[in-house]
């Protein structure tokens, strides 16, 4: 019972990281963060511009 309760609560835990990532941040973008975490890619730096007038 109590084996089942861990392994559903894990099932229902990744299940619902996976949807997410799906939907809200896409597996592309995911994939390149964890590049540059792990030191495989350096970050982009991007350069903003606001025209003063």
């Amino acid at each position: 019972m109590k084996r089942t309760v861990i392994l559903g609560a894990l099932l229902w835990t990744l299940l619902i990281t996976a949807a997410h990532v799906h939907l809200n941040v896409g597996w592309d973008r995911l994939a390149a963060q964890a590049r540059v975490f792990f030191g495989m890619d350096r970050e982009e730096l991007i350069v903003g511009f606001l025209p003063v007038t």
